[in-house]
């Protein structure tokens, strides 16, 4: 039926025969308009605008402590000496993010994202007073995580920021949860939001495990201070709860204050040293505190003209599990653990990189994770973790690698009357090759 039969369509057609001679109309006057010669006010012509070039880097916050009077102009040889050795320094520091600033926008924007994927095959044999040890098994794990920053800095100086990253993995068991690693905002030296705990040190990053497992996160309040050129102080107010859960221990309800980080970290001459405290409470009757601490230190040189770096780490903690181990261990301890559990151990790691050429290099680490368990009914409840890891890693161009990794795992697993998974507690066996491209 045709729209002019209804009520309804005489009013729309009669609305359009209004509007279409006056529409001519206009269109005929601007026509006229300017084909005759008007003079106006003469305005500098504006310069299309265009995408900028940009990159985020840590905002650069004068110390507190300076190590003496600002340096006299050099010569001109002295200061390319000088310019050589940022330029070198530049290069032994992780690059900037690099991204865009939007025409009509100040602010620099940094999209990235990486993708992994691969084949594993996992092998158990289970312990002897542990629960069957499951068949042999072959996988083919995928990863993908994107990240996006901003950066923007304000007339007086004061650099804001923001950063989200999230991981997607394959699914498992039929189901594949995201994992949010970064929700931040940065205003000078402040970070609000959820990040990685200011505890940790190594954090296994030149092992592809660390694309298989949930990042070990933290609802954070911190603030970062550089003291001098070397030393940077941070205190932190941490919540686990509101971090990612999946790889980190049982936290207790009820508490009232959050976890209380202290850190200091020296950086020079290839060294990297990292010392931390956390003090957490746990919710009982009566209630107590939990405390931890880590030492870890990192040293990169070059002999043969090889790079190499080192890397040792030893924390210990007394009700404080979820500051000890990996997150490969957190994430077996928070399968046998209950919030209440009184707990007290140590954990340690020795890690080491060599690089045969530019593009081919291998990482190794061998770590224990012991934690003592009193329990009702027994003299002591144990969980013991032994790994080790090695890899051979291929990076032809910038963005993109290869290689292959194996790793051993011993677990020890006593606590009686607490149901043991099964895989948990025995000897498990994996190696994996894959590949990762990053944009």
């Amino acid at each position: 039926m045709a729209c002019g039969s209804e009520p309804g369509g005489e009013r729309i057609g009669a609305a359009w025969r209004a509007i279409l001679p006056a529409g001519l109309g206009l269109a005929l006057l601007s026509q006229t308009a300017l084909a005759a010669p008007l003079r106006l006010p003469s305005r500098p012509a504006q310069a299309p605008s265009f995408a900028r070039a940009c990159t985020i880097a840590p905002p650069e916050i004068q110390p507190l402590f300076t190590g003496g009077p600002a340096k006299p102009a050099d010569s001109s040889e002295e200061a390319d000496d000088d310019s050589d050795d940022d330029d070198n320094d530049e290069e032994d520091e992780d690059p900037p993010e690099r991204g865009l600033v939007l025409p009509g926008s100040a602010t620099c924007l940094a999209i990235s994202g990486t993708v992994s994927a691969g084949m594993q095959r996992d092998s158990f044999r289970a312990s002897r007073n542990g629960p069957p040890a499951p068949p042999a098994a072959t996988s083919f794990p995928l990863s993908a995580a994107f990240r996006i920053a901003t950066s923007h800095e304000l007339a007086s100086g004061l650099r804001v920021g923001t950063a989200f990253s999230f991981t997607l993995y394959s699914p498992v068991d039929g189901a594949s949860d995201p994992s949010i690693d970064e929700a931040t905002i940065l205003v000078g030296p402040w970070t609000f939001g959820l990040d990685a705990s200011r505890f940790s040190f190594w954090t296994g990053d030149e092992f592809i495990f660390s694309a298989r497992v949930p990042s070990r996160t933290v609802g954070i309040i911190a603030l970062e201070l550089p003291l001098t050129e070397s030393w940077t102080a941070t205190l932190a107010l941490e919540d686990p709860a509101l971090g990612n859960t999946a790889s980190s221990a049982p936290v207790p309800t009820g508490r009232r204050i959050p976890d209380t980080i202290g850190r200091l970290v020296y950086e020079q001459d290839g060294w990297t040293v990292h010392g931390a405290l956390a003090l957490r409470e746990i919710p009982g009757t009566p209630a107590r505190f939990g405390r931890a601490g880590i030492v870890g230190a990192t040293y990169e040189g070059e002999a043969l003209g090889h790079g190499w770096s080192l890397t040792a780490q030893l924390a210990g903690a007394i009700d404080g599990a979820p500051y000890l181990g990996s997150v490969l261990d957190a994430r077996t301890v928070n399968r046998v653990l209950v919030a209440s559990d009184a707990t007290r151990g140590f954990s340690g790691v020795v890690s080491g990189r060599f690089e045969w050429t530019d593009e081919l290099a291998s990482n190794a680490y061998l770590s224990r994770y012991w934690l003592e368990v009193p329990l009702a009914g027994q003299i002591r409840g144990e969980v013991r973790i032994d790994r080790f890891a090695a890899n051979l890693v291929w990076t032809p161009v910038e963005g993109f690698k290869a290689g292959i990794e194996s790793s051993v795992a011993w677990a020890k697993i006593a606590l009686t009357g607490r149901e043991i998974p099964v895989g948990l507690a025995g000897r498990q066996i994996s190696t994996q090759v894959f590949i990762e491209r990053s944009f």
